[in-house]
């Protein structure tokens, strides 16, 4: 169990700041918003009491960062339209190459669930069984939804290219 204290959100900040600002970057597509999202975001870790795990902390700051990042493109603060120049000037931590973020483009576009399993297993490299716990569902259903995404992402690929 971790209880959170003054220490443990500092180690939890050092830790997952940068993944935190990713995500919101990668949703709202603009670096003051992402900052505040990340701010927001271990604001609101601070009332929490504890965690069973830091794999559950760390799929909790996963969660809370895209659902804060999806209220701040719901409500209309900031333009959705961005240009090219600028997403490209904003993103500090582009994927290596174009067809690894359109790959990570296609990922945010999937619904939720999907979403965040696959962010989870590619992106963050945690292993099905800490998903699983962090989600509060069978191995299973992580495998399950895998398997969706990845269907559902070959689907748009192909779209792409015929």
């Amino acid at each position: 169990m971790v209880l959170i204290t003054q220490e443990t959100i500092g180690a939890l900040f050092d830790e997952h700041s940068d993944m935190v600002y990713r995500i919101a970057l990668n949703i709202v597509r603009n670096r003051e918003e992402a900052q505040d999202i990340v701010m927001d975001t271990f604001t609101t870790l601070i009332k929490q009491e504890y965690f069973n795990s830091w794999s559950h902390a760390k799929a909790w700051l996963i969660r809370t960062a895209e659902n804060k990042s999806l209220n701040v493109m719901r409500s209309g603060r900031i333009k959705r339209n961005v240009p090219l120049d600028e997403l490209l000037e904003n993103t500090l931590s582009a994927p290596a190459n174009e067809q690894e973020h359109e790959i990570l483009d296609l990922v945010m576009r999937l619904p939720e669930k999907l979403r965040t399993t696959l962010y989870m297993f590619y992106y963050e490299d945690m292993p099905v069984a800490d998903i699983a716990a962090a989600l509060g569902i069978s191995e299973n259903t992580v495998y399950k939804r895998l398997e969706r995404g990845r269907s559902m992402l070959k689907i748009d690929l192909e779209g792409d290219v015929i």
